[in-house]
């Protein structure tokens, strides 16, 4: 399977994730919704890794690169989940896909393969998860939800988009050093650190953390599965040489959030955002017309 595939797959469990992520945040505090998804993806992770006796070896940088992309990973979840809590979520997840625009050019920078078909593809897709996280007037028809609404949602889903460019770009080149599932181990196992620190830092200060409970319980533990599946699929399209690709991929996942959002928790889409979701899987049709890697 190609790169592109493989991110495509990611947006894919992203997707998922992420609208998952709306009715649990909601529920659940941020710092419990970190301790139990970085808590379950590293304990599934490690079964394989203790099997097979296969731990990460010891790389300055790829420790480093991992170190950092695990704490950024609480910090874009933070502002993912706060957009996503407020809604709707046809909005919120293309607002914070802009990140593929930073991704990308971080690999161009730094000397990975890429094609001028691979930049159009970009500025296609850009173009449509940017209309996407416009208003329509389906948004004006849900109560509280008026433009200056809809402004404070894309803040937070573009301060996430800042956080998760860096994280991607650091988890790819911990990838480069280590491979890709080292590099995802490390990247759990220093967002559990960051989440566990967290949590005694808000006891500490007094104030109660709840443990979520039967069908929420059931929700979080899915949303660790497709998150920690998401970056899996990432990490592996991004071996090799493509990086550009896996980024261009996985930048879909706006569009099969608002996808999941309207199956699932029954957002309506309408027509004009319908128009740019297709645009968003044009756009990764050129990605993959001209992907390098």
């Amino acid at each position: 399977m190609n790169a592109i595939l493989w991110g495509l797959l990611g947006a894919l469990c992203i997707g998922a994730s992420d609208c998952i992520a709306r009715v649990t945040s909601r529920r659940v505090p941020s710092s419990m919704l970190f301790l139990i998804i970085m808590g379950v993806s590293l304990a599934v992770l490690t079964v394989p890794l203790f099997l097979r006796e296969d731990w990460p070896p010891w790389d300055l940088w790829g420790w480093t690169a991992s170190a950092i992309s695990g704490f950024l990973n609480l910090v874009a979840l933070f502002f993912l989940y706060k957009a996503l809590a407020r809604g709707p979520v046809a909005v919120a997840s293309p607002a914070a896909s802009t990140f593929t625009v930073l991704l990308v050019l971080f690999n161009i920078l730094t000397g990975q393969p890429w094609s001028w078909l691979q930049v159009l593809a970009l500025v296609v897709v850009f173009a449509g998860v940017a209309m996407l996280a416009r208003p329509t007037a389906i948004d004006s028809e849900v109560e509280g939800q008026d433009a200056q609404w809809l402004r404070v949602t894309v803040y937070f889903a573009l301060l996430a988009a800042l956080a998760v460019s860096l994280r991607m770009f650091l988890a790819q080149e911990a990838g480069t050093s280590l491979g890709p599932m080292h590099a995802l181990y490390l990247n759990r196992v220093f967002a559990l650190l960051g989440a566990i620190l967290l949590v005694v830092i808000i006891v500490v200060k007094q104030r109660a953390q709840v443990f979520p409970k039967g069908k929420t319980l059931g929700l979080v533990l899915l949303q660790a599965v497709f998150e920690t599946s998401a970056l899996g699929a990432f990490l592996i399209g991004s071996a090799g040489a493509g990086r550009i690709g896996a980024s261009i991929g996985f930048s879909a996942f706006a569009a099969a959030t608002a996808l999941f959002a309207w199956w699932w928790l029954g957002e309506r889409i309408g027509l004009q955002r319908g128009i740019w979701i297709v645009v968003v899987g044009l756009g990764v049709m050129l990605a993959v017309a001209g992907n390098v890697g």
